[in-house]
């Protein structure tokens, strides 16, 4: 078994609940496309999906998956090569599992404020709009706004990306960073299947970035510039969602860029929100996967992926091709008000580059094979292996076998 550890590559550089209701047939359009929904209550930020809680338990089923980290050869190639901005194609393989969930959710770890920011890659990263509008028709449901770059175009940046997502996708939920002070003291509430999910996002920095005076409230940071946790505020968080919610899912910006293993400080963390009752726990950001695990105590078990390393990226080694899906679903019981687990995996995702760095396309383990890998740009220019084989062992390496979560292999 080789060595994983690598260095850091890039080819470049109280409350009332409003409920609003929409029908889950023909998810790509109604998901994404609705219109703006009557609000009856502004004490809740909330985007549901129509269901009719006919019996005393419900459940929903959810697609997550990690980093969209948009190093600029993706999005300049694609429009050079075709002459659109239609990056569909590149998610294309992935969609239908997103479409399939009742909650599918993506990573942005960085931003897609569009031309008028200047689009770039590493270090100080911004996209296209239309990556926004491709993901829109994969079936994506909540985006994760907040990560060590969000303010790479400053605040103004985050806030035109955050009303393009308003403007164009009401239907998407997205969560860590805030168009006001309000909105940042407002919890995010999503009724699905009758069950009232809870939701929130936290990152431990924005680059060595501070909030300006005046935007105390954009992003939540969990960490103070000392390495001080904001326990404070999570509690905060957490209190607010519980109070109008049934279950609470919580997505967390941490760890170790390029390490496998949870740190301390990830650990932690994942205690405290397990024992302030968050169902499940989504990690981003090492841009490499990381175990997952069922905190399980007296009355609350837990479910925590670690990280879901990269989705998309133009990295250049092997680990950082290789991210994971989270896949479960969530069952309810209303009358115990008691959550539960069922058919938790772990599904391996693979991006595939073209050895000219021209294409890009994500991918799931069942779709991998020798073609895909020895027609790519880390098996070729890097020398790495990216086999299924290799993808495989590196992936059983890293996760295990934990209790009540697969890991899928095929």
């Amino acid at each position: 078994m080789q060595d994983y550890s690598q260095s850091q590559g890039s080819l470049l550089s109280v409350f009332a609940v409003s409920k609003i209701f929409s029908p889950l047939e023909n998810r790509n359009e109604e998901k994404n496309n609705e219109a703006n929904p009557e609000v009856t209550d502004d004490s809740v930020q909330n985007t549901d999906s129509e269901s009719t809680n006919t019996g005393r338990v419900s459940s929903f089923t959810f697609t997550g998956v990690g980093d969209n980290l948009l190093h600029d050869p993706i999005f300049l190639y694609f429009e050079e090569d075709t002459g659109t901005r239609d990056f569909l194609p590149i998610y294309e393989a992935t969609m239908d599992k997103m479409l399939a969930a009742d909650l599918a959710y993506i990573n942005f770890e960085t931003l897609c404020a569009g031309d008028e920011y200047g689009l770039s890659g590493y270090p100080d990263f911004n996209g296209p709009v239309e990556m926004i509008d491709a993901l829109a028709q994969t079936g994506i449901d909540w985006i994760s706004t907040a990560s060590n770059h969000s303010l790479d175009r400053g605040p103004e940046g985050l806030m035109t990306q955050m009303s393009y997502l308003q403007e164009h996708y009401p239907a998407i939920t997205y969560t860590g960073s805030y168009m006001s002070e309000e909105a940042y003291n407002t919890p995010i509430v999503k009724e699905i299947n009758g069950i009232k999910v809870g939701m929130a996002t936290f990152t431990y920095g924005l680059n060595g970035r501070a909030l300006p005076e005046g935007y105390e409230w954009l992003v939540d940071v969990y960490d103070e510039m000392d390495g001080t946790i904001k326990y404070d505020r999570m509690q905060t968080v957490l209190d607010r969602l519980k109070d109008v919610s049934d279950v609470q899912i919580v997505t967390m910006h941490w760890g170790v860029e390029y390490e496998n293993t949870p740190n301390e400080e990830q650990v932690a963390i994942a205690q405290f929100l397990h024992q302030n009752g968050v169902e499940a726990i989504i990690g981003t950001h090492p841009h490499v996967i990381q175990p997952a695990e069922m905190l399980v105590s007296d009355d609350q078990t837990t479910l925590v992926y670690y990280s879901l390393g990269n989705f998309l990226s133009a990295q250049n080694t092997n680990m950082t091709m290789v991210g994971g899906m989270a896949d479960f679903t969530l069952n309810y019981n209303f009358d115990s008000k008691k959550a539960s687990f069922s058919d938790v995996k772990f599904i391996p995702t693979i991006t595939w580059i073209s050895p000219d760095l021209r294409s890009y396309q994500t991918h799931t383990i069942d779709q991998w094979d020798d073609n895909l890998s020895t027609n790519h740009y880390v098996t070729q220019i890097e020398g790495m292996d990216l086999s299924k084989g290799w993808v495989q062992e590196y992936v059983q390496s890293v996760m295990g076998t934990p209790e009540n979560i697969e890991i899928v292999y095929e």
